[in-house]
């Protein structure tokens, strides 16, 4: 049957008959029904300043139970959430909020979308204050640090706080909810980098595209069951990642579970919150589960042994990590009680969410030969295929594009017909990222097709190769080549040292040198060698910051 998102999401609401939390926000537990109330309040706003079927709703801020509400209520009037990356730079995000007369933006982030919020096309802006969810007292000690600023902004009309939009907006009577019709943009999100050469580009997602991830799921759910009603999971990333919105809010909020949530992202809140929510759903970049578990080792050292035993579903996602630092988090896991391993997996923006995912329910039987981690087999609903340059699909153990097809995919790229046309064609999705199937059928994922260099002769010699080259060498824990952003381009390998090593940088430099020597095809080299310890630089979302590397 044909249905929004939306219309999807409440029956799995209102079947838990209000049994369980639906949220739980610095404290404060939010109920199911508040839930339904609140995507009702906001529904009538949207209705009330004059937004109708198939316009657009900006919505820009972290992970706060008002946008949950918002974006719910905006897909139950049949208006369109965009949601731009708030990693963007600004110059990028005037360009994203595309032709929405209405923002709901986090007070504190106002700032940077200022000169597009000063648009005529912008009728409305609603600012969202973070501690509007929080309980008192602590609402009343946090109010200081919530960045209550720009307050010249907003003795403008069009500027108003959250509850002065319910005031002004929510009285509207008339019809709320939208049927579902079948091609309407329902959400715009922003891809990670898949689309472009490292640029992110957003996508249009379907109602049904969205609503046949979730059907997916509950097949997924069968093995297992890692969803579980009366269980928990813990929301941080910001809401234009799907995946993460996908696995953490909205599945969850489907199947009877609580969303913990905490806009901070910060890698030490993240590992405090983790610890003191015991979710048994999370998902994060490899770069963030890293930390946590160096954390626990810490801890371990000191006498202190974490109790881990409430996972059930450990997802990493968005970018992974070495085999080798996966071993290890895994026995850490193992040692501290958790019943599974952590999951690897493989989604897309394009697919909103989930292509493959290496998850089973109980045991520690990981495959750590490769040069890269395994992120399993293809999600209930999708088809996985290896391609060569000519279009021709491969068989097992032979490297190529990976290519995807689902119902879940996305409608197009926006405001980019070209990139459309050339990502989507007979039914797949080309990623345009380089993988390659095993005879199980498991998919592992090198990277993205750009990251090359060529000889003068024109032969391609991808970065990551030259990485997990770098690694073999026992004294690197991590690597990552890159080309310096400069008119030269010079190939640069920050390498990260493993502990307690008795050769200098000196001796370890020498050596990787004539290692790379003599695997770089003739003209090639590594212009320099840039060591540290601990481990590769993670940005906002604990993905490795690829940018700050590339600088001089």
């Amino acid at each position: 049957m044909n249905c929004t998102l939306w219309q999807f999401l409440e029956q799995g609401i209102l079947a838990d008959n209000n049994r369980h939390d639906a949220m739980v926000y610095f404290g404060r537990r939010i109920s199911r029904q508040t839930l339904l109330e609140q995507v009702e309040r906001w529904a009538r706003v949207i209705r009330g300043m004059g937004l109708k079927e198939g316009d657009e709703l900006l919505i820009f801020g972290p992970s706060l139970p008002e946008f949950v509400y918002i974006m719910l209520a905006a897909d139950r009037t049949g208006v369109t959430a965009n949601l731009p990356n708030l990693m963007a730079k600004p110059e990028a995000l005037d360009a994203m909020v595309g032709k929405s007369r209405v923002a709901f933006v986090f007070d504190g982030l106002e700032a940077t979308l200022r000169h597009a919020l000063q648009r005529e096309q912008f009728e409305h802006v609603v600012l969202i204050s973070a501690t509007r969810s929080m309980g008192y007292p602590l609402k009343l000690i946090a109010a200081p640090l919530n960045g209550l600023k720009h307050l010249g902004l907003r003795c403008r009309s069009k500027y108003m706080t959250a509850d002065a939009a319910l005031r002004r907006f929510g009285r509207y009577e008339g019809q709320l909810d939208a049927p579902a019709v079948k091609g309407r943009t329902a959400f715009v999100f922003c891809s990670s980098g898949t689309s472009g050469h490292g640029q992110a580009n957003q996508i249009g997602m379907s109602d049904e595209a969205m609503v046949a991830m979730c059907r997916n799921a509950l097949v997924f759910n069968e093995k297992g069951e890692p969803f579980r009603e009366g269980t928990t999971s813990y929301w941080h990333l910001p809401p234009f990642v799907c995946t993460g919105m996908f696995v953490e809010v909205v599945a969850p909020l489907y199947k009877g579970m609580t969303v913990y949530i905490d806009p901070r992202v910060e890698v030490q809140q993240f590992i405090k919150n983790v610890l003191a929510f015991r979710p048994q759903i999370v998902l994060t970049p490899g770069g963030n589960w890293i930390h946590f578990i160096q954390h626990i080792d810490r801890l371990i050292e000191r006498g202190q042994r974490p109790d881990l035993s409430f996972f059930r579903f450990p997802v990493m996602g968005g970018e992974g990590c070495t085999p080798q630092a996966l071993r290890h988090m895994n026995e850490v896991l193992q040692a501290c009680g958790s019943p599974v391993a952590l999951t690897s997996g493989y989604g897309l923006s394009e697919t909103f969410s989930v292509c493959t995912v290496d998850y089973e329910p109980t045991g520690f039987d990981k495959d750590y030969s490769r040069p890269v981690v395994s992120v399993g087999s293809p999600f209930p609903g999708v088809t996985i295929g290896i391609f060569d340059e000519n279009g021709k699909q491969l068989g097992p153990n032979q490297r190529g594009e990976i290519r995807v097809k689902t119902e879940s995919l996305t409608m197009g790229y926006i405001n980019n017909p070209e990139l459309t046309k050339e990502r989507l064609q007979d039914g797949w999705l080309h990623t345009h990222d380089l993988g390659e199937l095993d005879k199980k059928g498991k998919l592992f994922v090198y990277g993205r097709m750009a990251q090359y260099v060529e000889t003068e002769h024109g032969e391609k010699v991808y970065l990551f190769d030259i990485a997990n080259k770098l690694r073999e060498d026992p004294a690197v824990k991590e690597a990552l080549v890159c080309q310096l952003a400069t008119e030269s381009k010079p190939l640069v390998a920050n390498i990260v040292l493993e502990d307690h090593l008795s050769q200098t940088e000196q001796e370890i430099r020498r050596r990787l040198e004539s290692m790379i020597e003599s695997y770089l095809p003739a003209g090639l080299h590594i212009a320099d060698y840039r060591f540290e310890h601990g481990h590769l630089r993670i940005n906002i979302v604990g993905k490795i910051d690829n940018h700050s590397y590339r600088k001089l």
